[in-house]
């Protein structure tokens, strides 16, 4: 296979598109990390609401 100046291109963009992809990704797992922990603060701090489930309701 030969390399060509518009398979070269094609591979920058490629790369350069799945970089994005990865840091967007990193964003999202970080922010989801973040409101869990909110989360897991605001349940400790309610007073034990939401600690318990009943599951013979």
């Amino acid at each position: 296979m030969d390399i060509t100046a518009a398979t070269a291109v094609s591979m920058s963009q490629l790369k350069t598109q799945n970089a994005f992809a990865t840091s967007a990704l990193k964003k999202v797992v970080d922010m989801s990390t973040e409101q869990g922990a909110d989360l897991a603060k605001l349940v400790d701090q309610s007073g034990g609401v939401g600690k318990r489930v009943d599951l013979f309701a």
